[in-house]
């Protein structure tokens, strides 16, 4: 059992990743915070359902990723009245393409979003997405594929504008 210092240890070890994954869900900082704040209730005051302590971060990322889609679930009827568009102009090319394949990313629908950030970002195996995402490997494999292709022709598009 993980007492509550290394309970707020390991959170602080996953923060960048808890956040990759309610925003890759949910697409809003704001509603990501929220998100998060939740997961973190709910992981502690379930702490004691967590069997291993070394799948600590699977286990509260997939806290985190149930809390988002039951968040987006809840709102799917809210339509907001306008979108924040939000144009970069930077000489650093490398920094260009970082956001152009960032903006690339967000604009992925789900569940390939998600799978793209666990996976480029986050660096976790397939397993261990299909484990948080509660899906199977084979589905993710499918998922990251298709996201690829996604983002191959989304860059291409950007490119010949």
């Amino acid at each position: 059992m993980i007492d509550k210092d290394r309970f707020c240890e390991e959170i602080r070890l996953c923060e960048k990743a808890m956040y990759y994954v309610a925003f890759s869900v949910t697409g809003s900082n704001d509603d990501a915070a929220e998100i998060i704040s939740e997961a973190i209730y709910r992981a502690y005051k379930n702490l004691d359902s967590l069997k291993n302590e070394g799948a600590f971060k699977a286990w509260i990322l997939r806290i985190v990723h149930n809390t988002a889609v039951e968040t987006v679930r809840k709102n799917s009827k809210i339509i907001p009245l306008e979108e924040n568009n939000h144009s970069f102009y930077c000489e650093d090319e490398n920094l260009t393409e970082r956001l152009d394949l960032q903006n690339a990313v967000n604009r992925l629908k789900q569940p390939y979003r998600t799978v793209v950030v666990l996976f480029y970002y986050e660096n976790l195996s397939a397993a261990e997405i299909a484990k948080i995402t509660d899906s199977n490997v084979a589905a993710v494999k499918k998922q990251l594929s298709r996201a690829r292709n996604m983002l191959r022709e989304s860059l291409k598009e950007d490119f010949n504008q």
